[in-house]
């Protein structure tokens, strides 16, 4: 995946996360951890 696709991506991750805020922040918080572990993930296994 190229740079732009990537920030497009975690750019829309934050937005969802931004508004799940406003419902429940629990739930936001839950997705927050889930994003971030995924892209941490996904960053291991492209160097690897």
């Amino acid at each position: 995946m190229n740079n732009r696709a990537e920030g497009m991506l975690d750019s829309l991750a934050a937005v969802l996360i931004l508004f799940t805020a406003l419902l429940d922040p629990m739930v936001s918080a839950v997705l927050a951890v889930i994003f971030l572990l995924g892209s941490g993930v996904y960053h291991l296994t492209q160097k690897a």
